[in-house]
């Protein structure tokens, strides 16, 4: 055989193995993308009080997809998600709770995989500091994840409230920095006009009403809700 059939047959050979290696990751791709979307139609189908068979079949469907396609950043956030879950749904939801630990253990892992692959997320980054605070509470690095959310999310509702849940499930342990940035992400979510009735819900799954109400009893920026039926609902008239 001469040179060039020599060549010419290592260019094919070369040529074989790189559509093979393609064909191999598009497969891998599109059944990670199928497993993702399955756990998202179980997530979205859940019933509540959650199933551990319901959460289990999540874990299956996210994890396989997590591991044919690892670089996927949304899939390490929907894991991350379900493990909040997870340990939201048990019976002792603190930290002093292995179960409970190992599950935000992991899900700050997944969210640090997201945040690897994508920086420029913002909700990431404030699930980040939200499954930290869990933890730790109000710490310097939450406050940091905090900003890197407000960086590149200046305008985003989910880190608004993000900010609100963190202060207000935490509002004991609160520096006047932390007071200062809550009473901010109040004014700035209230813009939000009727979507500001999240905050309602927040505060009241963490038993928390009492200080939010309180937080918007005073201030031009709050006189909208003040009047509101739901402000009315929950905090009584106002006067």
């Amino acid at each position: 055989m001469n040179n060039s059939k020599k060549i010419r047959l290592v260019h094919i050979v070369i040529l074989t193995l790189v559509t093979l290696f393609i064909s191999y990751q598009s497969i891998n791709s599109i059944r990670a993308n199928a497993w993702y979307f399955n756990a998202r139609n179980e997530l979205q189908a859940l019933t509540y009080p959650v199933e551990p068979l319901q959460l289990k079949r999540v874990e299956t469907a996210i994890a396989l997809a997590t591991e044919l396609e690892p670089k996927h950043p949304h899939y390490w956030h929907l894991y991350a998600y379900l493990k909040v879950l997870i340990a939201s749904s048990s019976n002792d939801t603190s930290v002093q709770n292995p179960q409970s630990l190992l599950a935000y253990q992991q899900a700050e892992q997944a969210l640090l995989k997201s945040i690897e692959l994508r920086q420029t997320w913002a909700e990431t980054w404030i699930a980040l500091a939200q499954v930290v605070s869990y933890q730790d509470g109000p710490t310097e690095q939450v406050y940091d994840y905090i900003q890197q959310a407000k960086k590149v999310g200046p305008y985003k509702l989910d880190v608004h409230l993000g900010i609100i849940q963190i202060a207000l499930i935490h509002w004991s342990q609160l520096t006047p920095q932390y007071k200062a940035l809550y009473v901010n992400e109040l004014k700035l979510a209230v813009k939000y006009g009727y979507k500001f009735n999240q905050v309602f819900d927040i505060a009241k799954q963490s038993n928390s009403l009492p200080i939010l109400c309180l937080s918007l009893q005073f201030g031009g920026d709050f006189d909208s809700v003040r009047k509101s039926y739901i402000f009315k609902k929950h905090c009584g008239s106002g006067k």
